[in-house]
């Protein structure tokens, strides 16, 4: 591939300017909105971001760079300001009032000893987006914790949940949880900014990674309902055949869940004791594995992972070969699709990248400007300040404030999706204030379970309609209803909406401006564009199965969790704030196509650059990490009782051997540096789990905080139903369903202080807005709606 094509294709946030001060944890979240188009400036300090010294780094002669670092801060422009110093603060506060959006990832405490009041920016910088990003958020108990991705994960229960039984719970590979995140706050900026269009006021927006999380798998919504409290499941196959078969060369994902697929997987694997009656309800299958899975390991162990993939895709079966770094890099379809990017890193020349997370058709995501070296753009910042006034004067804030809506209100979408990805995105656009438009039919089977809440939470805050868009009377409906909507999405195979004439194409004969959404497996074309996509198996597609837990763990006892759909759905809100932003300023509509294996791909990009750059294929390392050492998930008082630990600094480690009085560890010299302790982190392990044993996981997480080390629980479901800190921020949040009564939802993921988002509605009944939407907004009679239900239209 050609390095640093040339684009003429602008930035979804062309003329915006962001001032970016946030840490390592919050530095990705500059990068993204650079890639939009954003005017990034990364204020250092003067010995420059502690991310420069991450782990791992690409050399040249004496010279070094860090890739994490390259990763988190292409696309700005780098200034030294020391803000303890009153004129550097000056110097800072000037800049605020030119920019657009602040990422911080300090405290009230801090930026009021600078002389900013987080809690008064509107009256100072009326027109300013403070966005905030930290573990725990600005309030609670927790709020001066100090936290990291491993903190936060063990805290929000995605660690707890899922990976071998047989050892401590393990972190995610490449903090997928900040990733995740720092998507949602771009996200959250992005509304800020849309809802300013129209009160012409900013506004402070929060996220903590800890709210992200918390709202991840149904853990707080199944608890309070059933006290559900999943744990580690390890090898077992508790939903056969879902799970790694052996292959003469490794293993394979087969996820035959549902009952279409289990008897096309019959039919290819064509043996008769599968072909039981019983093995055709899946509760039996699933209380009896012995049944299905040795069958299914003979069959597979015949194969090479590759043929018995394609074998297995061609008969309709979601299946996916375990992949490691290098063969995600080689493989045909991503390269055919030309994912990898190369662009140049002066002065150590090209780099090979993940591409970016979607494909925007009129704005994409691009690099810009490669990482830059500390103070690189000073003068020319400091050029471009003094010019600014005379040029491009601060917006005025209105001289009075109107009500202020929703962010997203007077936006409708029309949400063809189904499952977990598509649904989750529009989710989050409705509890913004969009108006979701949730289309259904009956004809193809209700996918709600009144017995189970998990329907509620995806898609809360939308109105569901029925209609059948197979007839040729449903279609011309549902191009009536794109007509009047902003926004469509759909997460049907590559094949479908253009077989009923429903691509991007047609609908734009019907809304010019349409933005238009479509979230395929594995994207429109490509070798592998036809194959089905189900979560376990693009996690073994990508590697982010293999990566994600212990060296020695067999795959059978790998994660099972599908991480893709929420990083799919989480990259959809934002990539639709984002195109609505280039619409208004264009009044151009575009089509983005949001490949689940590329997205999920992208999370791990500091793996490929690595690769690339050395040749290094990454490995699993259970909860370590060269940048945080020691770092782990450490035995307390009780059964399965954990605490994390994870020190990052010199500093840290000294108050945890303060704490646990162990003089021979303070004194040891080969222990004041980060790389003597990585070389006996077994022995260190091993001396703080026999501390640890000592404290229940609670008692220790506060003893720990209490000295400046990152350090958080194993939270369970229960405990994160419980959970004091989530109490404190009212982020639970209590709604009537018509089936199931009173249940417990997660609020919201971003906070928004001056127009937040809110549960409205619950999830109504199967085409309960039917009369609403064909009647209020298309004008139907009742004759007409009547007539179109009986001919199984809107049905």
């Amino acid at each position: 591939m050609q390095a640093n094509p040339v684009h003429s294709l602008p930035g979804a946030l062309d003329g915006v300017r962001v001032l970016d001060v946030a840490e390592p944890l919050g530095a990705f979240i500059g990068r993204i909105l650079g890639d939009l188009g954003a005017d990034v400036i990364k204020v250092e300090p003067p010995g420059g971001d502690p991310g420069r010294d991450l782990y791992p780094f690409v050399t040249q002669g004496s010279e070094r760079l860090s890739l994490p670092f390259v990763r988190a801060n292409v696309n700005k422009r780098s200034i030294v300001l020391d803000l303890e110093q009153r004129e550097d603060q000056e110097q800072f506060r000037a800049l605020v009032e030119e920019s657009d959006v602040v990422v911080s990832t300090e405290g009230t405490a801090t930026w009021a000893a600078r002389g900013i009041d987080l809690e008064r920016l509107s009256a100072v910088y009326p027109h300013l987006v403070w966005l905030s990003f930290s573990t725990f958020g600005l309030t609670g108990p927790y709020r001066d914790y100090v936290g990291n991705n491993m903190v936060a994960e063990a805290m929000g229960g995605l660690s707890y949940i899922q990976g071998d039984d047989a050892k401590p719970p393990a972190v995610s590979p490449y903090e997928q949880g900040v990733h995740l995140s720092s998507v949602q706050a771009v996200f959250g900026a992005l509304m800020a900014l849309w809802e300013r269009r129209s009160s012409g006021q900013g506004q402070l927006v929060e996220t903590s990674v800890h709210d992200v999380l918390a709202h991840l798998y149904f853990l707080i919504v199944n608890y309070g309902m059933w006290s559900d409290i999943p744990y580690r499941i390890g090898a077992q196959n508790f939903m056969p055949p879902n799970g790694y078969y052996p292959c003469k060369d490794g293993h394979v994902f087969i996820a035959a869940l549902m009952p279409g697929l289990w008897e096309k997987l019959v039919d290819f694997v064509d043996d008769p004791r599968l072909k039981d009656p019983a093995l055709q309800d899946a509760h039996y299958r699933n209380e009896h594995p012995e049944l299905v899975d040795p069958i299914l390991r003979a069959f597979t162990a015949q194969y090479e992972r590759w043929p018995l993939t394609r074998a297995l895709q061609a008969h309709g079966v979601p299946a996916a070969p375990w992949s490691n770094v290098a063969d995600v890099a080689a493989n045909e379809h991503l390269n055919e699709r030309g994912f990898f990017i190369d662009f140049e890193q002066p002065p150590f020349g090209q780099l090979r990248s993940a591409g970016p997370m979607f494909r925007a058709g009129a704005s994409p995501l691009r690099i810009r400007r490669p990482a830059p070296q500390l103070g690189e753009h000073q003068q020319e910042i400091l050029d471009e300040s003094q010019a600014r006034p005379q040029l491009q004067p601060k917006p005025s804030a209105p001289m009075t404030v109107t009500r202020r809506d929703l962010p997203l209100a007077g936006i409708r979408v029309l949400d063809l999706s189904r499952a977990w990805a598509g649904p989750y995105g529009t989710r989050y656009l409705a509890d913004f204030g969009a108006d979701v438009i949730k289309v259904e039919s009956a004809k193809f089977g209700d996918p709600r379970e009144p017995d189970n809440p998990s329907y509620g939470e995806v898609n809360r805050n939308k109105r569901p309609i029925t209609l059948n868009f197979q007839t040729a009377e449903g279609r011309e409906l549902l191009k009536r209803l794109v007509a009047i909507s902003d926004v469509v999405v759909e997460n049907f195979s590559p094949r479908v909406m253009a077989k009923y004439e429903l691509d991007y194409d047609r609908l734009c004969e019907v809304r010019p401006d349409l933005i238009m959404v479509s979230l395929p497996g594995y994207g429109s074309f490509g070798p592998h564009r036809n194959f089905v996509s189900f979560g376990g198996p693009l996690m073994a597609y990508t590697g982010m199965a293999l990566l994600w837990g212990y060296p020695d763990s067999p795959p059978d006892a790998r994660v099972k969790v599908a991480q893709p759909d929420y990083i799919s759905s989480t990259a959809q809100a934002m990539a639709i704030t984002a195109a609505l932003h280039h619409r208004a300023r264009t009044g151009q509509g575009q089509y983005i196509e949001i490949a689940q294996v590329e997205t999920a791909v992208a999370t791990m990009e500091t793996a490929y650059l690595d690769y690339f750059a050395n040749g290094a294929v990454a490995e699993p390392r259970g909860n370590r990490d060269p940048n945080a050492v020691p770092q782990g998930c450490y035995p307390c008082l009780g059964n399965e009782a954990w605490c994390v630990i994870s020190c990052t600094t010199d500093a840290q480690w000294e108050a945890l051997v303060k704490l646990m009085e162990d003089e021979s560890l303070a004194n040891d010299p080969d222990l004041k540096t980060a790389d003597g302790r990585w070389a006996r982190h077994d022995e260190l392990d091993e001396r703080i789990s026999a501390w640890s044993q000592e404290w229940r996981p609670y008692q220790l997480m506060r003893e720990l905080q209490a000295v400046g080390v990152p350090a958080g629980m194993m939270q369970t479901a229960e405990d994160l139903w419980r959970d004091p800190h989530l109490r404190a921020r009212n982020y639970t949040v209590m709604m009537e369903h018509p089936e199931l009564g009173r249940v417990e939802h997660p609020g919201m993921t971003v906070k928004l202080h001056d127009t937040p988002g809110q549960i409205q509605r619950p999830v109504g009944r199967l085409g309960e807005a039917n009369e609403a939407v064909f009647r209020g907004l298309l004008g139907l009679s009742p004759d007409e709606i009547a007539r179109l239900a009986e001919a199984g239209v809107i049905a």
